[in-house]
């Protein structure tokens, strides 16, 4: 299969060379700068089998933004281990749930800075963050988003529109549905932080109005002492708010789950499953 050149999209070989994980097509942007950010990083791709053949022609697909898009489909790039989300999302397109995928890197020494919404002491040792969450999504809307559909065969609906993350990563997915319910049809939000400068991310799903994104939730059993109790209190919010498990709401404690990558691999497909529709062509139902 031959792909077709997208102008300032390398193939993810050109990039990483040959000597990687990567399953399926992986396009990568190699820079691209953040003003808000005062950074740069690279832009990851995956685009599904169906992308490059005529049964993909005319097709626009849902697309997912993957936080720390560095663990999301290579081992060689990843600083703990991968979520294998290219090899899941292989699998789910032999399923019909076809979709784009976005891996954005993130900010190294400064991943809690750019993943906290707020300023100020939090987490577990009570550090102090600078709290550039809000920048970051604005640059994810305003310039990756933009890049993203601009150069792919994207569906630019609300429905047809998500975003995904670990931990802080969780944090600041859900917080997006939070700050723009009108972009983000459906969250994935795997061991969220959502104890965060004290439950604040709770303080804004309790008080919700306007659309509600399909939202995915989970925690493992064999996390950081309390963080069950946080989960079920973020879910008790929701639920309290409208959300309907097993509707737009997927509930997951995993037993035996770890706060680390390979657990939340193992967690992808049946969140896809339950956040992606059956034939890749958007979220089919409805979100409020």
């Amino acid at each position: 299969m031959t792909l077709p050149q997208i102008p300032g999209w390398l193939p993810y070989d050109r990039v990483h060379g040959k000597h990687n994980t990567v399953a399926g097509t992986v396009f990568v942007w190699p820079t691209l700068n953040s003003p808000e950010l005062s950074r740069s990083r690279e832009i990851a791709v995956y685009v599904p089998p169906s992308f490059a053949s005529a049964e993909g022609a005319g097709r626009k697909y849902p697309v997912i933004y993957f936080h720390d898009g560095q663990n999301m489909f290579d081992d060689k790039t990843s600083y703990v281990g991968e979520w294998r989300a290219d090899e899941t999302l292989q699998k789910l397109a032999r399923e019909g749930r076809d979709v784009i995928a976005v891996g954005i890197p993130n900010a190294g020494e400064d991943r809690m800075d750019e993943y906290s919404p707020w300023s100020g002491k939090s987490g577990f040792r009570r550090r102090r963050v600078v709290g550039t969450g809000a920048a970051y999504l604005e640059w994810l809307l305003d310039e990756v988003k933009p890049l993203v559909d601009r150069s792919f065969p994207t569906r630019m609906d609300r429905e047809g529109t998500g975003t995904m993350g670990s931990s802080l990563g969780g944090l600041i997915s859900l917080f997006a549905a939070a700050k723009y319910p009108d972009v983000f049809g459906f969250i994935g939000a795997m061991s969220p932080s959502v104890r965060w400068h004290d439950y604040k991310i709770v303080d804004l799903f309790e008080d919700w109005s306007g659309p509600r994104p399909r939202i995915h939730l989970d925690m493992g059993g064999r996390e950081f002492r309390g963080l069950y109790a946080d989960a079920r209190r973020m879910r008790d919010a929701l639920i309290t708010s409208g959300w309907t498990l097993g509707t737009d709401l997927q509930y997951v404690e995993d037993r035996y789950g770890r706060h680390h990558e390979e657990s939340w691999a193992r967690r992808l497909p049946d969140a896809l499953r339950f956040l992606l529709p059956d034939d890749g062509a958007g979220l089919s139902r409805p979100s409020d």
